[in-house]
């Protein structure tokens, strides 16, 4: 699986699409365009700015949720050596810290996993 492009990623507009929050990457000085996002409900609905805005954040939330996964696997692990002293109590935040970390591991596989397969369009209905 190829890289991401590297960030930062902004919002612009291109005069093409006035109502298509454009997500472009600069790098190096040069703006490179990575997606257009359009309007789910209409012109006016407002969807795509806020589309565009998660999207653009993306490199920075990657870089975030990589750099928290060895905290996160450190408190499951304190977590779960408290609970082997008491083994038959699973405590709410050995749960909750074994949760965290497990949501965290699924979106990287999302990210870094193979891609799953696209339906066509005609399938989805």
């Amino acid at each position: 699986m190829g890289q991401h492009t590297q960030g930062p990623w902004i919002v612009s507009l291109d005069p093409r699409y006035p109502s298509e929050p454009c997500i472009d990457a600069v790098i190096d000085g040069s703006v490179w365009h990575v997606a257009l996002c359009h309007n789910a409900a209409g012109p006016g609905d407002g969807c795509a700015e806020a589309n565009a805005r998660l999207i653009a954040a993306a490199p920075e939330l990657l870089a975030t949720l990589k750099d928290a996964l060895p905290v996160l696997r450190a408190e499951l692990e304190k977590q779960t050596a408290a609970s082997a002293e008491l083994p038959s109590v699973d405590s709410v935040t050995l749960r909750t810290a074994r949760l965290r970390y497990e949501a965290a591991v699924a979106v990287l596989a999302k990210i870094d996993g193979p891609l799953p397969q696209l339906k066509q369009r005609s399938e989805l209905r």
